[in-house]
């Protein structure tokens, strides 16, 4: 079940609110009482409720918006327990205070906002001792090492709470923050009884929480079940990322009982993850920056490319094994190929004795420069930092030229390995317009905008050219064949990335 927050100043609206949940088919809401404006009416609020409700008054030090005196907030508490909602919520150091009375259950909760309780077994035994009907505990861990400690504590606790049937106490574990998203999605997965959602992303009343909609249709989050596969993508930041909304909405295409979740982690965390796959029922993995070359040090076995280009995009988990791939030099390589004629599978390339010109020498450009020169073309590299453009020239026994000297050099293929141009820094580019020759095919691995700065120069002066959309669509579906034994629609991906890149560029 999902429980929705409602988080507004004004009663009119927590109504109105209300109702439209009801509507949309939620059944449990949480009212705010602490984000009013004015002292709460009860009246208005409780007796007329379209769901079952949850009353919650929290604290500044709980990260709630309670001003007035405490002795107020826990008179208020009283009065929303004897309007009779089905849930109040009640902080382990005053649930003493307030005694249990009528219809009303009890969720007992811990929150810290800075970090994760040490000892949660003695936590555990002291808010079970105040009459609760759940216990929630949300916290803040300071790695994925403390997220799956409290979420196999939670978990090894509700099945301890199923055994005992009626007389369980199951418990809510959250986990803040964006490293703590993935627990609010997976929350079934850990036997949680609901999980928390907010009525309005434009709403974040606490940090990690999704807008409901989102954890309901994207992440189907009533479908999870024990047999659902997980898979995810990791890197940092993840804001920008389409990785979730392309594979969640492929699997719900193809009828795939699996879900596609973020993990924003450090570079400390990849291993513990990568090592503790199976308690995320993971079966794979997208991997972004700056993770492409940490996660390799953790794979038992990888395809050829990933060894040469020294980055791993895709992990596969399959019995006890992680395996390590790189979609993106084919999905490059191939979408450039078509463009000129020509076809993947073709034993002689279209790109053969072609002069390529690759600018930036990160994870795509890398992955671009292999797959370059895998198909015959004649590849150079450069970069702002000449040092890694001459690394990766002796890596791959391709040719160096000076960051500067990119305006003035002749070439058959330009590709944009760089972040120049990407949103919101849509008025730049990463080398002059006047070195744009029309017989130059331009490509440009920036997909946000997809009509970057360089492609639209490029374009105009006549030159053929390759976006970004095009290479992430083909490497998504490659990931997809690679997760799921299926083919994802590519349409589909492209009109995804298309609707969401469109709505981001209109502010929506």
């Amino acid at each position: 079940m999902i429980c929705v927050t409602i988080a507004c100043g004004s009663h009119t609206r927590m109504i109105s609110e209300h109702q439209h949940l009801a509507e949309d088919g939620i059944k449990l809401a949480e009212l705010r009482l602490d984000f009013l404006r004015r002292t709460p009416e009860l009246h208005r609020l409780i007796p007329e409720r379209p769901t079952a409700t949850l009353v919650t008054v929290r604290r500044k030090q709980d990260g709630g918006l309670w001003l007035d005196t405490e002795e107020k907030r826990q008179m208020l508490l009283r009065s929303a327990i004897a309007a009779e909602p089905e849930f109040v919520d009640l902080e382990v150091d005053i649930a003493d205070k307030i005694p249990p009375f009528g219809k009303t259950h009890r969720i007992i909760s811990y929150h810290n906002t800075e970090a994760m309780p040490e000892n949660l077994n003695a936590l555990h035994r002291e808010m079970s001792e105040k009459s609760p009907f759940f216990i929630k505990i949300a916290a803040s861990p300071k790695n994925i090492e403390e997220m799956l400690r409290l979420l196999n504590f939670v978990k090894a606790k509700n099945n301890e709470a199923k055994a005992k049937g009626k007389d369980g106490v199951r418990v809510i574990g959250i986990c803040m923050g964006e490293l703590g998203k993935v627990s609010r999605i997976l929350a079934k997965k850990f036997a949680m009884p609901y999980t928390y959602a907010t009525f309005s992303s434009e709403r974040i009343i606490a940090p990690g929480i999704l807008e409901y909609r989102e954890l309901r249709d994207l992440y189907r989050y009533e479908q999870i079940n024990a047999e659902t596969d997980v898979f995810g993508v990791i890197g940092n930041p993840l804001g920008h990322t389409l990785s979730p909304l392309i594979h969640n909405r492929s699997f719900i295409s193809n009828n795939i009982n699996a879900v596609y979740v973020p993990f924003q982690l450090t570079g400390i965390d990849v291993p513990f993850l990568i090592n503790y796959a199976e308690t995320f029922a993971l079966k794979g993995l997208s991997v972004t920056i700056p993770h492409k070359l940490t996660v390799m040090h953790s794979l038992t076995r990888a395809e050829a490319a990933v060894e040469k280009i020294g980055a791993c995009n895709t992990v596969v988990f399959h019995n006890g094994e992680r395996l390590g791939y790189n979609t993106d030099y084919t999905a490059a390589v191939s979408v450039i190929e078509k463009t000129l004629g020509g076809n993947y599978s073709d034993e002689t390339s279209v790109l053969k004795h072609k002069e390529a010109l690759v600018l930036g020498c990160g994870g795509v450009g890398k992955a671009l420069s292999y797959g370059l020169k895998q198909r015959g073309a004649n590849v150079n590299v450069t970069d702002r930092k000449p040092e890694k453009a001459e690394a990766l020239a002796k890596q791959l026994g391709c040719g160096f030229i000076n960051w500067n000297e990119r305006n003035s050099f002749k070439t058959d293929i330009l590709v944009n390995g760089t972040s120049v141009g990407m949103f919101p820094h849509i008025d730049e580019m990463p080398l002059e317009k006047t070195a744009l020759q029309p017989e130059t095919l331009v490509f440009d691995a920036v997909y946000n905008p997809e009509n970057t700065l360089l492609i639209k120069s490029a374009r105009a002066r006549g030159c053929k050219t390759v976006t970004g959309t095009e290479m992430f669509v083909v490497q998504a579906c490659l990931q997809f064949k690679l997760f799921t034994g299926q083919k994802a629609s590519p349409s589909l991906m492209r009109d995804i990335i298309k609707e969401a890149v469109g709505h981001a560029a209109s502010g929506g």
